[in-house]
């Protein structure tokens, strides 16, 4: 992967969000992320697709 891997803080600062709409959000299984030990991680370019689907 080239790009480094979103954070809560920094993928609500790109969505212009609360970091509680994405804490909820992906209690939903609505944004694709995954686990680093008790810390969310969001892949980028997975973010920028299901955003496009939408």
């Amino acid at each position: 992967m080239s790009e480094p891997m979103w954070d809560v803080k920094a993928l609500a600062a790109y969505l212009g969000k609360p970091t509680s709409w994405v804490y909820d959000n992906h209690l939903k299984e609505e944004l694709p992320s995954f686990r680093v030990g008790q810390q969310l991680r969001f892949p980028p370019p997975e973010i920028q697709q299901c955003l496009e689907e939408r």
